[in-house]
């Protein structure tokens, strides 16, 4: 049989440091493409996440009636098998299966919506006859949202639920497939030993060196990039923040606690009842929806039934006084 080909995943909610991750493994010699979406203001050490896969992802969860901000708690039932949705994923099979082609180091990829969107991967990578290697980056709740409230405007409390969202979907489809957890603010205080699980996970330990190991690390870890730190300290939730902390533990001593599991499983086990809730969500919006198009068609007829008596009145005010005026 077969050995696989083996891919690069990282996961993680927005601004958590997916792109310094990327960085780094691209700094260390993993593939991380070249249609790489350009450095701005927001990520002025690059993006470091494929504009192919990126456009592609915007146009499937347009497809599921969302966007990265606001996806639901729980997609459809085999979501990924919509033929709208398999006839998109044709283009990622084509552009992944010519990246690996295209190179002969480890390829990889990373872009925050992957999190949510697993299962369709997980097909590609069975057709693809590839064994991926997630990579999960995490960071302090609170931080993730001082910076999506500077970028995007989001409420505090919306940041804490889509970062909630975002990695227990990670979790909940690659389980024993996670090779490794990493803390963004570690990377400024444990710097090292973020690098070595990395390394680690990649199985990359025996072809590199501590230089090659200090010359990335002081090449990719700009502190002068760093807006947000845990020390801002902001009052999380109960459950996003134990969470985090669980998540915490992992990055730090390499071993992902079976509370995690715990938590990602409950969330599992309530499909049934998200689904129902999104459909009456959903049902509700489309009610919201036909009313504000009653309300706007309403609002026209009344609008025409008032230029009509205005005119009308218009017309008798000037019979009326001419008339009036006839009589003197």
């Amino acid at each position: 049989m077969q050995d696989k080909q083996p891919i690069v995943v990282i996961l993680g909610m927005h601004r958590s440091g997916t792109s310094l991750i990327a960085n780094f493994m691209h700094a260390i010699g993993v593939d991380i493409g070249q249609d790489r979406a350009p450095a701005d203001e927001w990520n002025a050490a690059g993006y470091w996440e494929s504009r192919t896969i990126f456009q592609i992802h915007e146009k499937i969860l347009k497809q599921l009636n969302c966007t990265w901000k606001n996806p639901p708690m729980h997609l459809p039932v085999n979501w990924w098998r919509n033929s709208n949705i398999q006839q998109l994923k044709s283009g990622l099979v084509e552009f992944v299966h010519s990246e690996c082609d295209r190179t002969d180091k480890i390829w990889g990829f990373k872009d925050p919506r992957t999190a949510i969107l697993l299962p369709l991967w997980q097909e590609i990578f069975d057709e693809l006859q590839l064994e991926p290697i997630y990579v999960l980056s995490v960071r302090y709740p609170g931080s993730v949202a001082a910076s999506l409230r500077r970028r995007d405007g989001l409420s505090f409390s919306h940041s804490q639920a889509l970062w909630l969202r975002t990695n227990l979907g990670a979790l909940s489809h690659t389980r024993n497939h996670l090779l490794g957890v990493v803390d963004y603010d570690r990377w400024f205080e444990s710097g090292l030993e973020q690098a070595r699980t990395v390394i680690d996970s990649l199985n990359l330990s025996r072809s590199i060196d501590q230089a090659q190991i200090a010359e990335a690390l002081d090449r990719v870890i700009l502190p002068r990039l760093r807006h947000h730190s845990n020390e801002q300290q902001v009052a999380c939730s109960p459950i996003v923040a134990r969470f985090y902390s669980l998540l915490y533990q992992a990055a730090t001593n390499g071993r992902i606690p079976d509370e995690i599991w715990a938590i990602t499983e409950t969330f599992e086990k309530t499909t049934d009842l998200l689904n129902i809730w999104d459909d009456l969500v959903a049902e509700r919006d489309e009610i919201i929806a036909n009313d504000k198009i009653l309300l706007k068609k309403q609002r026209k007829y009344l609008n025409a039934i008032i230029i009509v008596f205005v005119v009308v009145l218009m017309i008798y005010t000037f019979v009326l006084v001419g008339a009036c005026n006839w009589f003197k």
